[in-house]
């Protein structure tokens, strides 16, 4: 019911893609980064977020709109993706060769059949758009990731859908027994790399996705996200962060860390930062806020808010250097500087 609430409010925001009313300050949530809130008038719910450097990014929606910035998210263009699915991926390789994934497997009504999940692939910097694979079942497409040019993964509920050149082919591998969604996936480098599930599973690899081992870090909640900074590795999601210092051999829970984290992310092994759902407004018609939270010792300790009232939940994150990075939430961009 939460998550139909936020939903909701998310379907109320309006408008076109002019330019953004910034803030002219920036608010201090935390000790150790400074949030710039840039609100939009995209009609649309944003997904996911991606900027190749502090002023070049996108943003993708629910409603299937995929939109580009090149002065540091103060204006956007919308491209199109020729979808009208939620794209809940953004991945770019380069300037000019990037992929979005996602799609929908539910639908209402009697006989409904679900239109399940799809590839994009461009390669004149998000101008155009090509449908480059579609699922072998109706399975929405959760995350993509590209370890380099040629070599890349997404996933869906219970497949890992792979290419080898660059996203011109694509092949499935099922994954069975995990009981919850495949959410994100991320490689260390072209041998070794993680996905997070729903279901308080992780899938590792370290074989460059021939094979993958299931494990449970036995907290019982569903994760996020997950986050690599000088050999640590970070998940967040439903409850408390865990943290990894044996590559995802075995977890400890961060006792002070934040739940309902859709992202985190480290920039080395000390400083990190965790985005989220905070706080419910109240009321029937309410809506949650947005939570912001950074920690500079490696996690042990966490400086935030789960008050973040400019925004509603935080969905997704992007830091294309170590200084700045990039939030969403509803149709609210989030900058992020660290220093």
């Amino acid at each position: 019911m939460k998550i139909v609430l936020s939903f909701l409010f998310f379907c109320l925001l309006a408008g076109s893609c002019k330019k953004n009313n910034e803030k002219n300050d920036a608010s201090n949530y935390t000790a150790c980064l400074k949030a710039t809130f840039l609100p939009t008038s995209i009609q649309d719910a944003f997904q996911s977020v991606f900027f190749l450097n502090g002023k070049e990014g996108f943003v993708s929606g629910y409603n299937g709109g995929i939109f580009k910035t090149t002065d540091s998210a103060k204006n956007w263009i919308r491209l199109n993706s020729t979808l009208n699915l939620p794209i809940r991926s953004l991945f770019f390789t380069d300037s000019l060769n990037g992929f979005a994934a996602g799609g929908q497997n539910v639908c209402g009504g009697t006989g409904c059949i679900p239109p399940g999940g799809f590839i994009l692939r461009t390669q004149d910097g998000g101008t155009t758009w090509v449908q480059v694979y579609t699922p072998l079942n109706k399975i929405e497409i959760s995350s993509v990731y590209f370890v380099n040019a040629s070599t890349g993964f997404c996933i869906g509920d219970n497949v890992i859908i792979k290419t080898s050149n660059g996203g011109q082919t694509w092949s499935e591998q099922r994954i069975d027994n995990l009981g919850g969604k495949m959410k994100q996936v991320a490689f260390l480098n072209p041998q070794k790399g993680y996905i997070v599930c729903l279901s308080d599973k992780i899938l590792k690899t370290e074989d460059g996705g021939s094979s993958w081992q299931i494990s449970s870090p036995g907290h019982g909640s569903g994760y996020f996200s997950i986050s690599a900074a000088n050999g640590s590795l970070y998940i967040s999601g439903q409850d408390k962060i865990l943290k990894s210092i044996n590559e995802g051999n075995s977890w400890i829970e961060q006792a002070n860390s934040p739940a309902d984290i859709f992202a985190v992310h480290f920039i080395d092994d000390m400083k990190g930062f965790a985005f989220g759902r905070g706080n419910y407004s109240g009321g029937d018609f309410g809506r949650y806020y947005g939570s912001i939270y950074c920690t500079t010792d490696g996690g042990i300790t966490w400086n935030g808010t789960a008050d973040v009232k400019e925004t509603v939940l935080i969905s997704a994150v992007s830091f294309p250097s170590n200084d700045i990075g990039y939030a969403v939430g509803g149709n609210i961009v989030i900058r992020i500087n660290t220093n």
